[in-house]
């Protein structure tokens, strides 16, 4: 009886221990912005942040001003500093109302770093999931494709050449952000109307050296489900979605730029289009040497990377294209069972 007494007491001091290890943190919680709804207004300090319950922006409704209101400018949640651990404890954030992107990052000295977001599911209905330091585009056609109306001509190009003026002259000039995105799951413009955003991506990132794994990742009628600037970049063991239009003619599943020595493996990368709305391949490349993509498996697309210059190059290994009958189902844990 005394032994039995003394595992129970063991037991609880484990599970009190490692409760409080889940709950050590600064929980995010919902307050008001004007109108909208969102999470704590910024993160500025460095730690660690958690979720303790799902987060939810609701859809807005303004009869008065003829339907649903937009969110436009705002964000889920914004990061500002870098040394930041947040971890959903498998809750989720989403984003329903209209215009508005799950997380942020950026920083006003420079890119932010070493921000880890783990363990949940962040969505967007009509917007991008995740945006680490992201550039919104890279390719002229890009911009043309987001300025694309009579009362914007000439814009497409004055855009382009402030983003090369930013833009880091080589992949070796890029700072080392070491960003990590793991067992997360990611839908990004979710609402599938058919209404391409061409801005939206599920995961961008900018920076050397970031990783993501582990993790289910999906755009619908976007730019990408990974868009990555920078390089030796990490994706692996990731189930990765690509849905409806290309919203730009180097839409991809994964587009990457400047991402020299970056390595892709054992992810499977699902493309779910048809006919001329579909990517030209499962990756893009955009100034971008020594790709390795090794081991993945790519469904309902036979074209595994296009290169956009003649700088861009691959080295591809044991990668096998399989019939889209045959693609894993999003569903349980996130990333590669």
């Amino acid at each position: 009886m005394k032994l039995h007494n003394t595992v129970f007491v063991i037991s609880m001091i484990l599970f009190l221990n490692t409760a409080n290890a889940q709950y050590n943190c600064r929980p995010l919680e919902k307050v008001m912005r004007g109108y909208t709804p969102v999470t704590v207004p910024d993160i500025t300090q460095p730690g660690e942040y958690c979720l303790t319950h799902d987060l939810k922006v609701p859809r807005m409704y303004v009869f008065s001003e003829g339907g649903e209101r937009s969110a436009t400018g705002s964000v889920m949640l914004d990061i500002r500093t870098s040394d930041v651990v947040l971890d959903l404890h498998g809750f989720v954030m989403s984003a329903e109302v209209l215009g508005m992107p799950g997380i942020r990052a950026w920083g006003e000295k420079g890119r932010l770093s070493h921000i880890t977001i783990r363990h949940g599911s962040i969505k967007s209905r009509t917007d991008s999931a995740i945006l680490l330091n992201a550039p919104m585009a890279s390719l002229l056609s890009d911009f043309k494709a987001m300025y694309d109306s009579p009362q914007t001509i000439g814009m497409a190009e004055n855009e382009f050449q402030k983003f090369l003026k930013k833009l880091p002259p080589s992949a070796i000039a890029y700072q080392k952000t070491e960003n990590l995105i793991d067992h997360i799951r990611t839908e990004a413009d979710t609402i599938g109307d058919g209404v391409k955003c061409v801005s939206c991506k599920a995961i961008g990132m900018d920076g050397a050296a970031n990783i993501i794994r582990n993790s289910t990742i999906e755009i619908t009628d976007g730019h990408a489900a990974i868009y990555l600037f920078g390089p030796n970049q990490l994706i692996e063991n990731n189930i990765i979605i690509f849905k409806g239009k290309a919203a730009v003619e180097s839409a991809a599943a994964i587009k990457l730029h400047q991402a020299d020595g970056t390595i892709i493996r054992n992810n499977d990368i699902i493309i779910e289009s048809m006919g001329d709305a579909a990517p030209k391949a499962a990756i893009s490349l955009i100034d971008s040497k020594d790709v390795v993509i090794e081991n993945n498996r790519i469904y309902g697309i036979n074209t595994l990377v296009k290169n956009w210059d003649e700088k861009s190059s691959s080295i591809e290994k044991n990668n096998e294209f399989r019939s889209i009958f045959r693609r894993p189902l999003a569903i349980g844990e996130p990333g590669v069972h």
